[in-house]
């Protein structure tokens, strides 16, 4: 596992587009910004630092896991992923663990969390998925031609 505990140490290892790409696991100890870092590529990527989940603020995530507090970027590559909101446009990978999902598009395969927020979709854009919608609020979805928000009971899908 690569730890990367400062801003100086991650500006050595990002190329000159601030892209990061490493064949390991990643693990930052502090919240990066777009000023920091644009591109992600890893195996795991956790955001933490004593115990307190950190946010990322960079542009793209590819990789396997992430954890962490607060993605705001453009495109969610991978597997699994722990956090609390997810501020963006593409989310594509397995598993999706969080408090608040708020961007265009969703694909997976599971989405686990609180509040499902789309924003000018489609409910059939809005959730492609081959496993189940868990959630403990709300779906919701607007476009021109949508039907009013859908509201699911607890562990349906």
């Amino acid at each position: 596992m690569k730890i990367i505990s400062t801003r100086e140490e991650l500006a050595k290892l990002v190329d000159k587009n601030k892209d990061l790409t490493i064949d390991d696991d990643v693990l930052m100890e502090f919240s990066p910004t777009l000023d920091d870092i644009r591109d992600v590529k890893c195996r795991d990527l956790i955001l933490k630092k004593d115990g307190e989940r950190l946010n990322f603020n960079g542009r793209n995530f590819h990789g396997w896991n992430f954890t962490g507090g607060n993605f705001n970027g453009r495109n969610f590559t991978g597997w699994n992923f722990t956090g609390g909101n997810f501020n963006g446009r593409n989310f594509t990978g397995g598993d999706f663990h969080g408090g608040d999902f708020t961007g265009g598009h969703f694909n997976g395969r599971n989405f686990t969390g609180g509040n499902f927020t789309g924003r000018n979709i489609s409910y059939y854009a809005f959730f492609c998925c081959y496993g189940r919608i868990i959630h403990h609020g709300k779906i919701e979805g607007r476009h021109p031609n949508a039907h009013p928000p859908i509201e699911l009971g607890k562990g349906e899908g």
